[in-house]
């Protein structure tokens, strides 16, 4: 068995491009916003500018304008109330009764203490430095699994144990390295843990450990047992750190949907009660004023519903690419051929 596994890294394993790539996780929510705010803008204008005097004369004859306003201005209103409530939801997750918040604590403690047995010191409270506790530990129980099975007489047995450690050696050092100047509340620390890729690492040694059962000896056996035993505790640790992000994410978006909302308000009120087209007269670069403004307003407009596909972009494409918690390959692009049946294993 030659478990090469699959690519190292979310780009390699999903198919994505960079832009990609840079468009659903890694670029700044608000510059995304903006971008298609912008975008919006230059299409309006692109499409105006060759309707210009059929544009006039709809503001001047219809209501199309007004309701086009009155959709923005209930639209507007709807979402911001949404938001409103989503950030209620958010922030009620903090408050509990006493017992809870306690049963809470316990169980973080517990988790650390026992992460602490492993290392024999005290592990950071910063959640890059925790998680680089993991890179390591997982480094060197992989060295000590490829160290106790040293001296067996399975020359595929040990090629596979070492490409196993070798891709555990390439992976951890990796998130390290991305881990080592990254802050918790940017985006930083998500895309270096789901870099790493436990799943197909506690596949590989349960089922290098299940069909040479009978062949490795005791020592080799708990070097696999204390290997697993890692990567399956940096399942809940980083499930735990995607949801303390999602929570702050899910404020952020709040707040920056406040931020764009009232601005955006006021742009629409102030079309529908105060627009007339006789106010944008003559032109530039050769563009009616009348075209600048439109699509100026409608654009300012959109920005909040703007904001909402930047965010759920970046939140959707993290929990699609970490639904489940444990051995599972879910997503096509992270299958191997060395995946089995089960069948003999």
């Amino acid at each position: 068995m030659s478990d090469t596994g699959p690519e190292s890294t979310i780009r390699e394993r999903t198919g994505g491009g960079r832009l990609r790539l840079w468009v659903l996780l890694t670029a700044d929510r608000t510059l995304i916003a903006g971008l298609l705010t912008v975008g919006l803008f230059v299409v309006l204008v692109a499409v105006s500018v060759v309707n210009v005097y059929p544009l006039r004369m709809t503001i001047r004859n219809g209501t199309h304008i007004e309701r086009l306003f009155q959709v923005f201005i209930m639209s507007i209103i709807t979402g911001i109330t949404l938001v409103v409530t989503l950030n209620q939801l958010v922030l009620s997750r903090e408050l509990g009764p006493l017992g809870e918040k306690r049963k809470e604590m316990s169980d973080a403690m517990s988790f650390r203490q026992y992460i602490e047995e492993l290392t024999g010191s005290v592990v950071p409270p910063e959640p890059a430095s925790f998680m680089q506790v993991f890179m390591r530990l997982s480094r060197d129980r992989a060295d000590s699994l490829q160290e106790a099975t040293k001296g067996n007489s399975d020359d595929e047995f040990r090629d596979s144990v070492t490409a196993l450690s070798d891709q555990i050696r390439i992976q951890a050092d990796e998130a390290e390295d991305q881990l080592s100047d990254a802050q918790f509340g940017g985006f930083e620390v998500i895309p270096a843990i789901l870099n790493y890729d436990y799943s197909w690492k506690i596949y590989s040694a349960r089922r290098l450990r299940s069909e040479h059962a009978e062949s490795i000896s005791e020592s080799e056996r708990d070097a696999f047992d204390e290997l697993i035993q890692v990567l399956t505790l940096f399942a809940p640790a980083r499930e735990h750190f995607k949801t303390l992000y999602f929570r702050r994410e899910l404020v952020d978006f709040s707040r920056n949907m406040l931020y764009a909302g009232i601005p955006a308000l006021a742009i629409t009120i102030l079309g529908l009660v105060y627009f007339d087209p006789n106010s944008f007269v003559g032109s530039t670069l050769g563009i009616a004023n009348l075209v600048f403004a439109i699509s100026a307003a409608v654009a300012i407009a959109s920005l909040p519903f703007f904001l909402l596909v930047a965010y759920i972009l970046r939140l959707g494409t993290i929990a699609q690419r970490t639904l489940a918690i444990g051995p599972f390959i879910l997503r096509k692009s992270q299958r191997s051929d060395e995946i089995g049946t089960g069948e003999n294993q």
